[in-house]
């Protein structure tokens, strides 16, 4: 039975839980409550946020299934401020399209939960349940858009990979446990490198799970899914799908990586990880030059961008880790404030989101085009924006580790990057408005949402020294 410090341990995720379950109640019992729902969800977030913060880390819980530590800490802000731009941007959203519901609200909620577990997880077990708690509720809300042939597809193409990861995980931990007869991280670690080492089944167990979480990751050659995805998914859905699943599948390749030592037990694994993290950086930011449609182009830059981000995982280390943890937190405000501006300037969600169709809305909407710009120059790498500092410290990292061909690769494809990202804001300021003008809607919440993302991207980038000070913190238990 777990103990009140077990469940103290997991009181933001519990927290969420019951939250969920009480919209599922009000959405069918009081349905004039609905409006209030997106209110309610950001109120949970908080204090989600709160006893994650406030309360003390207890480390070990639930016999050592899980760890709630300071990287578990600053992973949960992060996913739980996802939620909270989410759930704000999703009201008007859904309000305008006429699909609010209370049940939305309620599987954000469980997807963010069993991201966290996931972070937390150090045994596999209960990294799987965690998987399979963000994943089921991620299926429902690919498809909410359950009668427009786009929402069915995202949603379709989504359970049909994340079935397939999810076997390649399950599978790739039924072999490390034959390999190491325990499915605790710190267990199989030591009995590798204290035992036999890089057996077969471990080589093969190891490459299937790695496989199942590149799958989350959009990694090259696990990518196809993302563009599909991405365009057909409602907005608010694309922006939570873009962040909260990578930085939870990110932090298990980190813990993994610290557990099992494979820098120094093999060579090989580097450079297996280096050709996907490069191959990811190009196929992505070249394919993302020639969309059209801005949903997909920034499924191609998530793919890029995963790739920056798993320099810092092969560089590993508490020097690498704290890149990661740095470019996580930077990520979710670059690409919420992006897809916030793409919900407000959004016709109809069952045609593409042209490029095009910004033309000439910067002197149109102003405060929106700003933000829009601010994350797209984040994007792309320029100062003094967060995305150029998450950039540098995570090439840095590979400088300092001996990587120099990793950290050159990857400066390039970032300056390949800035041709698309800067197209749209040449698009915004530099083209006039069409003959026919998209018919966008207005929305102050929308624009609110966006523009404190935005004021996010530059103040972190401007004064970075707090969040990169609280990254090292977390990443000292990556410490080799």
């Amino acid at each position: 039975m777990p103990t009140s410090t077990d469940l103290l341990a997991l009181l933001p995720e519990l927290i969420l839980i019951l939250s969920a379950g009480i919209f599922l109640l009000l959405e069918a019992f009081v349905p004039s409550s609905r409006r209030n729902i997106p209110l309610l969800t950001m109120v949970s977030a908080a204090l989600a946020c709160w006893a994650r913060v406030a309360l003390p880390l207890p480390g070990s819980s639930f016999s050592g299934m899980v760890r709630i530590d300071r990287v578990s800490a600053f992973v949960d802000v992060y996913i739980l401020a996802a939620v909270l731009l989410t759930a704000w941007m999703a009201g008007p959203f859904l309000r305008r399209t006429k699909t609010e519901g209370g049940e939305f609200y309620s599987l954000l909620l469980l997807a963010a939960s069993g991201a966290m577990i996931m972070a937390s997880s150090t045994d596999l077990l209960a990294l799987f349940l965690g998987l399979e708690l963000l994943s089921i509720p991620l299926y429902v809300l690919n498809a909410y858009f359950r009668k427009t042939e786009i929402g069915l597809e995202a949603g379709l193409k989504y359970f049909v990979v994340g079935a397939f990861a999810a076997g390649f995980v399950a599978f790739g931990i039924a072999l490390l446990y034959g390999a190491a007869g325990s499915t605790n991280m710190e267990v199989i670690g030591r009995t590798i490198l204290h035992g036999e080492g890089s057996t077969p089944l471990l080589v093969v167990g190891l490459a299937m799970f790695v496989g199942g979480m590149a799958f989350k990751l959009a990694l090259v050659p696990f990518h196809g899914w993302a563009p599909d995805v991405y365009q057909g998914s409602p907005t608010p859905v694309t922006a939570f799908l873009s962040v909260v699943p990578k930085g939870a599948a990110l932090v298990v390749l980190l813990r993994l990586a610290a557990n099992l030592d494979l820098f120094h037990l093999t060579g090989h694994w580097v450079w297996a990880a280096g050709i996907i993290a490069v191959a990811s950086q190009t196929l992505g930011n070249i394919v993302a030059i020639v969309q059209r449609d801005v949903k997909r182009m920034l499924a191609y830059s998530g793919i890029a961008h995963m790739g920056y981000a798993m320099v810092g995982v092969i560089v590993g280390g508490s020097d690498g880790s704290a890149a990661v943890l740095f470019y996580l937190a930077a990520y979710t405000f670059m690409n919420m404030g992006a897809f916030a501006v793409i919900a407000l300037m959004s016709e109809n969600e069952n045609e593409p989101h042209l490029i095009s169709d910004m033309a000439g809305q910067g002197f149109k909407r102003p405060v929106a085009a700003l933000a829009l710009t601010v994350c797209m120059f984040s994007l792309a790498g320029v100062p003094p924006f967060v995305g150029f500092t998450a950039k540098f410290l995570v090439f840095r990292s590979a400088v300092n580790q001996g990587l120099l061909a990793l950290a050159i690769l990857g400066v390039i494809n970032s300056l390949v990057s800035a041709f698309y990202y800067l197209r749209v804001v040449y698009m915004l300021y530099m083209r006039p408005l069409p003959k026919r003008e998209p018919a966008f809607a207005k929305s102050a919440m929308l624009t609110a949402t966006a523009g404190v993302a935005a004021l996010a991207v530059l103040l972190i980038g401007l004064f970075p020294s707090p969040m990169i000070r609280a990254a090292q913190s977390a990443a000292q238990l990556f410490l080799r």
